[in-house]
């Protein structure tokens, strides 16, 4: 009867803990967390306006922004330039399936990158401070790298044509 009862304490302290740890899911969302971090990435919840089809409305959206933070402000760029994975009407198609707010041309890997994993993507913001990347964290460490790169080849766009 006492090693039933030991038994019994010991499976309702595992089972305590057990409760406790994090899902299997949101582990993973930690790692690929702490590897943004690693690469110089900030990360931030967030939820961002964006423009409807016709840019009449702005639906708000939960995601979550990956964000490089220049060092210096780029002052010659606009205060914000959209990239976004459907049409929005006065928009410029940028390539298959993306649309920005202004003109310009993108690095052969950034095409790459995007056309790979546009799908994953809500949207990408450039600013003078930062270019953030706002997804849905459905990959893993190596899709996060690749995105990587098209962050900092984003951060290096110095200016847009008028």
């Amino acid at each position: 009867m006492t090693a039933l009862i030991v038994i019994f304490i010991t499976l309702s302290l595992m089972g305590s803990a057990l409760w406790i740890m994090p899902p299997k899911k949101e582990r993973q969302r930690m790692a690929l967390r702490m590897h943004a971090r690693k690469l110089g990435l900030t990360v931030q919840l967030t939820s961002i306006d964006l423009p409807d089809k016709w840019d009449k409305s702005m639906n708000r959206q939960k995601t979550i922004a990956y964000s490089f933070y220049r060092l210096k402000p780029v002052t010659s760029l606009p205060d914000c330039i959209w990239l976004l994975p459907y049409e929005v009407w006065k928009y410029n198609a940028l390539l298959s399936g993306w649309w920005s707010s202004e003109l310009f041309a993108l690095t052969a890997d950034a095409q790459k990158v995007l056309e790979k994993y546009g799908a994953l993507l809500v949207g990408v913001k450039i600013t003078p401070e930062c270019v953030s990347l706002y997804w849905n964290e459905a990959g893993d460490e190596s899709v996060l790298d690749e995105l990587a790169t098209l962050v900092f080849s984003l951060a290096e766009v110095k200016s847009v044509p008028n």
